[in-house]
């Protein structure tokens, strides 16, 4: 039994970043845990391998050309073809390596997973022909079990979490427990992929500007119910994580065999279990490891003292980003959801500046329920931090995601301006995209334009910045000359 896991090409619309790309962290816990039971696996990473850049009517697609991704296939000869999908905006792009796939050997049993997949699983199902089971959740039991099934040592009605196909009906089973232990589960397979790909990319970058960076989750689950987020629909909403030692032993694996320099840790909350933070903190310092540490998904700043914060410090963090959401605590308590005390942001902002740790912070306007001068609070506190303390501004417009408080509110109220197509995600989610949500209170183009007068002063600040510490500009142009070539030309378009 042979299966083959493929990360697929992506679709990148006008005004998009340009291609970033993470190690593919789903299906290498996966590859790990069906090699461990004694199957034969490999993973295909069609966004990073072999990646051409093709002009697509007004979108850019990256990646493995369809025609090789086929090749690939007949080739490797699998059975099974397990495809990651952790965008709605890219599942147009799953779809299609299915649809190959079932081209290149009708027998093959073709398998979709991800966020979207979780949410929707029944119309993913009547929506995608070509694919005959979506998996909810998190996948390692569950394509354990699949494989299982396709060599014939299993009934599908008995596999938990999934959907799949019965006649012409999308039939689901009933949901599967959530790995409790994490440290059960192997290291991802590094072995299955072309490490120097990622730590050292030729064509497309890694999701930063820095070399020998990779990405490590060590929890999963969030107990917080944002109004926005999606996260705790196909993680739960109960905390789980590795231990200390499971991460730091991780650390030290990667950084011993890999040479990595820099990890980013892409929990959606590292900081939930502040004693097993700290202890991962404590046994880095006390282990000598050294490597550099980032938290690009954000942490919660409230929970954050000054003490630990320079034991971050010590143990390498560099930088920290906080979701702070809102500028305004009316919103944050009553529509977002968030339990978050603003003055516990400035309190934490001071602090990190003092010590020398760089900060950023994420935030969203265009909420049902806001209005414009909500909004503007928003900015203003952003502009604040960014002045006070040189907290980098991330500013979003709010996003319905399949399943979310804020989807079902937007489709019962009428509030959504547009169909919700994997363009319209991947658009509304850009610096110059368009806004999804229009209430009683604010039109799109308010929102747009309100984000645009928040970029504009942001830039001024920034160069003002620059011009106060001529050192720190210095330093970032030496190390990062593409972040400094794409800064100025926002400042300068050409």
């Amino acid at each position: 039994m042979k299966v083959l896991l493929i990360n697929p090409p992506q679709t990148f619309y006008p005004g998009s970043d340009a291609p970033a790309g993470n190690l593919p962290l789903g299906l290498m816990y996966i590859a790990a845990m069906l090699e461990q039971a004694g199957y034969k696996v490999e993973i295909l990473d069609a966004f990073m391998t072999e990646a051409s850049f093709l002009k697509v009517g007004d979108t850019l697609q990256v990646g493995m050309p369809y025609g090789r991704i086929k090749a690939e296939i007949e080739r490797r000869k699998p059975q099974i073809i397990g495809i990651a999908n952790p965008f709605t905006c890219q599942v147009d792009n799953a779809v299609k390596v299915a649809q190959i796939a079932k081209d290149a050997d009708p027998a093959i049993v073709t398998v979709v997973g991800g966020p979207h997949v979780t949410v929707v699983p029944t119309e993913f199902l009547n929506q995608a022909p070509s694919v005959d089971i979506a998996v909810i959740g998190e996948g390692e039991y569950t394509m354990l079990d699949i494989t299982r099934y396709v060599e014939g040592s299993k009934d599908i009605s008995t596999v938990q979490g999934i959907a799949y196909r019965k006649g012409n009906t999308a039939v689901l089973t009933p949901p599967r427990t959530l790995i409790r232990n994490l440290d059960e589960l192997p290291y991802p397979a590094y072995h299955l992929v072309n490490m120097e790909q990622y730590l050292n990319p030729a064509k497309i970058e890694y999701r930063s500007f820095k070399k020998r960076a990779i990405s490590m989750i060590t929890s999963r689950g969030c107990p917080f119910n944002c109004c926005f987020c999606s996260v705790h629909l196909h993680m739960g909403k109960a905390f789980r994580a590795h231990s200390a030692d499971y991460v730091v032993n991780h650390i030290a694996h990667v950084v011993s065999k890999y040479r990595v320099k820099t990890i980013f840790f892409e929990d959606d909350n590292l900081t939930f279990d502040l004693k097993r933070f700290e202890a991962i903190c404590d046994k880095i310092i006390e282990k000598g490891i050294k490597f550099a540490w980032e938290t690009p998904n954000g942490i919660r700043a409230d929970y954050l003292t000054l003490p630990l914060l320079e034991k971050m410090k010590k143990s390498g963090c560099q930088s920290v980003f906080f979701g702070i959401e809102s500028g305004d605590q009316h919103v944050l308590d009553n529509i977002i959801g968030k339990s978050l005390n603003l003055k516990d942001v400035v309190k934490v902002a001071k602090m990190c500046r003092d010590i020398g740790l760089k900060t950023g912070a994420f935030y969203i306007i265009g909420f049902p329920g806001e209005k414009k001068e909500n909004m503007m609070k928003t900015v203003s506190l952003a502009l604040r931090l960014k002045r006070d303390f040189d907290v980098g501004m991330h500013l979003f417009y709010a996003t319905p995601s399949y399943g979310t408080r804020l989807y079902e509110e937007c489709k019962q109220k009428g509030y959504l301006t547009a169909e919700l197509t994997p363009r319209a995600f991947a658009e509304v989610r850009q610096t110059s995209g368009v806004p999804l949500i229009e209430t009683e209170d604010f039109l799109s183009s308010d929102v747009k334009e309100i984000a645009a007068l928040a970029n504009k002063e942001y830039k001024k600040l920034s160069l003002i910045n620059h011009f106060k510490n001529p050192g720190y500009a210095l330093k970032t142009a030496l190390n990062y000359p593409n972040i400094v070539i794409k800064y100025l030309k926002n400042l300068h378009p050409v």
